[in-house]
């Protein structure tokens, strides 16, 4: 007998996976060891927003491919919506413009991308517009649960190094975010289809590999 796993069952397996990821790759420890000069805290800031702002113009990717099935479309819609900052926060592009400012970072449009940012951020492209619908969208997904692996350990590291609270806003956000639920419904109907169990690990297998890259390449980035 096959068993569905929960929606909070999924989230914790994938979280739980990440996590794991981390810790075999002593994130931590080495970042915290790569912000503590000013040219190095600097430095990561200015790399990770090359990993962090197309993230929204990938889910216009995505959502454009929708078409009209507003099961497809709507997490992506909600997960816009936030991006925002929802009803009354600021945008989540504008908190990182504020964490750039507060570690004394150039502001965007003035800095380039790193090479090993243009090619994560061009994994993402060609995987939102060749793979299925079903596999983009689910990644997207996929993507939205790492949040708060990722961000809690980054929290760690700069309320460690003692960003200003402005600064820090952003990373706490993120922290705390429970994105996925917003495509939780869509989740489900994609993996009830044909071939959506399969699609779902295409997506995850492909989310993983991808953010393990970008780890690996942003801690090398910020040694050199």
């Amino acid at each position: 007998m096959v068993t569905t796993m929960s929606a909070e069952e999924l989230v914790a397996e994938i979280a739980t996976k990440e996590k794991t990821v981390l810790k075999e790759l002593a994130l931590q420890e080495r970042l915290k060891e790569a912000v503590a000069t000013e040219n190095g805290i600097i430095k990561f800031a200015e790399a990770f927003y090359s990993v962090r702002y197309d993230f929204c113009r990938l889910n216009f990717i995505v959502g454009e491919r929708c078409c009209n099935n507003e099961v497809l479309w709507s997490g992506i819609a909600k997960n816009l919506y936030e991006e925002l900052g929802g009803k009354s926060g600021l945008s989540h592009n504008q908190l990182y413009r504020n964490f750039l400012s507060c570690v004394g970072a150039r502001q965007e449009g003035s800095f380039q991308d790193p090479e090993f940012a243009r090619r994560f951020n061009l994994s993402w492209e060609v995987f939102c517009r060749q793979s299925s619908i079903e596999e983009a969208l689910l990644a997207i997904a996929i993507y939205e649960i790492f949040d708060v692996p990722d961000y809690q350990l980054l929290l760690e590291v700069m309320d460690d190094r003692k960003v200003p609270k402005k600064g820090l806003t952003f990373f706490k956000v993120h922290a705390v975010s429970e994105h996925f639920s917003m495509f939780e419904d869509t989740v489900a109907w994609l993996k009830k289809q044909e071939g959506g169990e399969k699609a779902f690990v295409k997506a995850k297998n492909f989310v993983f590999q991808t953010q393990t890259r970008m780890w690996k390449e942003l801690l090398d980035h910020l040694a050199a």
